[in-house]
């Protein structure tokens, strides 16, 4: 109960969850008096779960949204004796399972949940499951394409439209076996000599110490099933030195790399949170 005992808070959870997508986890609040009760819907921090996985792994979905900001969310009305439904900020699975989930409703803690994760084999060899991830990843690894798992290769990646020069880069994608199916771990450094790049789990943080330089890093990962590779985290770091070009950027879609947007020379520039889609700075117009 919630709202000073107003509302009654559910929440639902599938008993199995398909790796590489969300886990569905809804809520539903029910207005258990006889006068319309205003609810805050619209706030996701006000709905969130941590996630616990094998090995220690410990997920919770406020982590991704500290730090942003928008305007205030409005109050839902929900007429008397009325259920609303709410969907919070998900997580897209990559981890074999079991899981626990544990929801957190209007600051209380309900019942933990669990679930099994379900895959399609059988499972792709490290060759298929690499080159699964170049297809999925549109384009981006065209001319910069690992091979082998954790054996980065050097390369050039292009703007996906226009005229902006390519980027030397290097590129990698680590291979790691989660049950039935491979979490592939794809990193992108801009320049290829850009060291001490650090990807912090499981919230695909980027870290990289040298900020008096032009450099980027791209961490995007992939779950691969039978079925082939899917999106599940992504995140971006690039600085650049001041000039007066404008750095063009692409955001992936699930289907195509769109943009392309921009941003002058000068700064620094971070992208992730709990999407899956990966952006794209041709920082190669700013002075290196």
């Amino acid at each position: 109960m919630i709202l000073n005992g107003r509302v009654r808070c559910t929440a639902r959870l599938s008993r199995a969850v398909e790796a590489g997508h969300k886990t569905g986890l809804t809520f539903a609040l029910h207005n258990v008096t006889d006068r319309t009760v205003r609810a805050p819907l619209s706030d996701e921090r006000s709905f969130s779960f941590v996630l616990q996985a094998a090995g220690g792994v410990s997920y919770d979905s406020q982590v991704p949204l500290e730090g942003g900001s928008g305007p205030a969310p409005s109050p839902t009305p929900i007429p008397a004796g009325a259920t609303r439904a709410f969907h919070p900020a998900d997580v897209w699975v990559r981890w074999s399972g079991p899981l626990s989930i544990q929801p957190v409703c209007s600051g209380a803690r309900l019942p933990v949940l669990r679930t099994t994760v379900a895959a399609t084999g059988p499972v792709p060899t490290e060759s298929r499951a690499i080159a699964d991830v170049v297809a999925a990843a549109g384009h981006l690894f065209d001319k910069c394409r690992p091979v082998r798992s954790g054996r980065p290769v050097t390369g050039e990646i292009d703007p996906p439209s226009g005229d902006a020069p390519p980027m030397r880069s290097a590129c990698s994608i680590d291979l790691e076996r989660e049950g039935k199916f491979w979490v592939a771990r794809s990193l992108v450094r801009v320049p290829p000599d850009l060291r001490d790049v650090r990807v912090q789990q499981p919230y695909e943080t980027v870290h990289m110490p040298i900020r008096s330089r032009t450099a980027e890093a791209i961490a995007w990962t992939f779950v691969v099933t039978a079925d082939g590779a899917l999106p599940v985290a992504a995140s971006t770091l690039d600085t650049t030195r001041p000039s007066s070009a404008m750095a063009p950027d692409w955001d992936w879609t699930g289907s195509h790399w769109e943009g392309p947007g921009g941003s002058r020379c000068g700064g620094e520039l971070t992208t992730g949170g709990p999407s899956p889609n990966a952006t794209l700075e041709l920082v190669s117009v700013c002075p290196s």
